[in-house]
């Protein structure tokens, strides 16, 4: 028999002090339609299940593949080569912005129980995983689709195939096994990318990325070394959704409390 949730709750309690965030009944059951669509094969097979766990927390797969064609573009030569660097670095701040937002959205509306944690939602507990994962994180948005879409939306303003082929990398690779895996619903993921394309949108705007991408052209031409060097740890940074920064940021708030 597959596992289906039960109210074990973890040692680590979020703050619910908000209330919990819902959607209207309508909108909910489209939702848990589509959740069990994507969850229902879970805890058939241990090593389909390991595989896509271990997809949905790779680095290298979840955000390196997308970072390493803004590297692609920004060296590659052709006539509109000031113009596709603009849009790298306006590509790369959307990222940064949509976490942010995403980051904002979060702390304003009420937390959200993420399916894995949900026993109403009739999810399915996949081999491998452990229900105490991301328990004090709120579901809502999907800040790794908005970094995902983020990207890909700005691979749309360089060359549209990019850009397409981006997107539908970021909904199979990136978004789907994080659905099966319980860690968001699926208006989680959208959100997500709605936030992520439109940042991404904004950003290319050209009263805005050519404003922005300006002292960031000059410094790369003046001062190349330090330049790579920050651009490198960026999209590293970019990749790994900023897991390095938040835990040097938590360390400090714990550090100074």
């Amino acid at each position: 028999m597959r596992p289906f949730l039960t109210h074990q709750l973890p040692s680590i309690v979020p703050d619910r002090s908000r209330g919990l965030f819902t959607f209207s009944p309508g909108f909910m059951n489209i939702d848990l339609l589509l959740l069990r669509l994507v969850n229902s094969v879970a805890h058939r097979s241990s090593s389909f299940d390991a595989w896509v766990s271990f997809l949905a927390d790779l680095p290298l797969l979840k955000g390196a593949v997308l970072t390493s064609v803004l590297w692609l573009v920004w060296f590659q030569p052709d006539r509109d080569k000031e113009l596709h660097r603009a849009l790298v670095i306006s590509t790369l701040l959307a990222t940064i912005a949509s976490l942010a937002l995403a980051k904002v959205i979060r702390s304003v509306l009420p937390f959200r129980v993420r399916p894995i944690h949900d026993a109403t939602s009739g999810f399915i507990l996949p081999y491998y995983v452990s229900n105490e994962t991301l328990w004090n994180w709120s579901s809502f948005p999907s800040d790794t689709a908005a970094m995902a879409f983020a990207l890909a939306g700005g691979m749309l303003m360089m060359r549209r195939q990019w850009g397409y082929t981006a997107a539908l990398y970021s909904l199979i690779v990136i978004c789907i096994p994080r659905i099966y895996l319980g860690y968001h619903y699926p208006s989680d993921v959208a959100a997500g990318a709605l936030l992520g394309g439109l940042s991404a949108f904004v950003m290319s705007c050209y009263p805005i990325r050519s404003r922005l991408s300006r002292p960031v052209l000059s410094w790369s031409q003046h001062y190349p070394s330090t330049f790579y060097c920050a651009f490198f740890v960026l999209t590293y940074e970019v990749a790994t959704v900023f897991e390095n920064t938040r835990q040097i940021l938590a360390a400090a708030g714990k550090l100074f409390r």
